[in-house]
């Protein structure tokens, strides 16, 4: 049975696209296979104290171009979200909708790509940009507006959410390797190396 690592995300993290392509080549590197698990990083920043590092001028000025560096590291374009903090409960909750692993990586990755990496980023917090995304990308946009709103998914997604605080999580994304935790992108090596 191949290894495993955990990733956890929300689309409102400016730095949760970055780590997509590097989950990918490590998946291709070393044979793992990342389980992708979608929270609400509100919700973990409020339970945590956690704070937005835009909060702090300074590091919000730096943040902004370390960003660009990073994106630029990794290889993809990336646009501030003018929408950002995005509301990402809706696309979140459809993610949980879907069983198949890798329709879930599909829809996610769209999520990412049309938050971060298009020069017109999409406000995932509105239905109308939802349904553009699906359009794009071949999704049904009523099964997915349907799978936002299942209680189900909602409840999921709250699951999700409780079990990264209780395991330490303070922001996104986060990693898990046999249970140790690695924050942030920039420590994909780190999980690479665990995962030897």
């Amino acid at each position: 049975m191949p290894k495993t690592f955990e990733f956890f995300f929300d689309y409102t993290s400016a730095t949760a696209p970055l780590a997509v392509p590097l989950v990918e080549a490590i998946e291709k590197r070393t044979g793992a296979e990342a389980r992708w698990r979608p929270m609400f990083l509100g919700g973990v920043m409020q339970a945590t104290g956690n704070k937005p590092p835009g909060t702090v001028p300074a590091k919000g000025r730096y943040m902004a171009r370390d960003i660009q560096r990073c994106a630029e590291h990794v290889g993809i374009p990336f646009y501030m979200n003018p929408a950002f903090p995005v509301n990402t409960l809706a696309a979140l909750r459809a993610t949980m909708g879907f069983a198949d692993t890798a329709e879930m990586r599909r829809f996610a990755k769209a999520c990412f790509n049309e938050s971060w990496s298009v020069p017109e980023p999409l406000n995932l917090g509105d239905p109308a940009h939802l349904a553009k995304l699906c359009e794009k990308h071949g999704f049904d946009t009523a099964k997915i507006a349907a799978m936002a709103s299942d209680p189900a998914n909602k409840e999921k997604l709250k699951a999700n959410t409780d079990e990264a605080v209780e395991r330490g999580i303070f922001g996104a994304p986060s990693f898990f390797v046999d249970g140790d935790l690695f924050f942030g992108h920039d420590r994909l090596d780190y999980v690479e190396r665990a995962l030897a």
